[in-house]
């Protein structure tokens, strides 16, 4: 599967919060910061709708997995 590396490059001022949400969804939280995601329709379509604020490229890179489950820190022993 392809990944998709997208860089931030506008500040988030000002932008309506259903749109702020996308951008933090993506894993971007200040301007100039990128991220490697994969690419799928739904990673395409947050792209398009915040589209104005990113600059986006398709790379050869492998996507990224999900994050491994954490252990909750009330479980103790057992």
């Amino acid at each position: 599967m392809a990944a998709i590396k997208v860089t931030l490059k506008h500040g988030l001022a000002g932008i309506p919060a259903k749109q702020r949400l996308m951008v933090t969804g993506m894993g971007l939280k200040k301007t100039n910061s990128s991220k490697i995601i994969p690419d799928t329709p739904s990673t395409m379509g947050m792209i398009r709708r915040v589209g104005y604020l990113l600059a986006w490229e398709r790379v050869d890179a492998p996507a990224p997995v999900g994050r491994k489950a954490r252990k909750s820190k009330g479980a103790k022993g057992a």
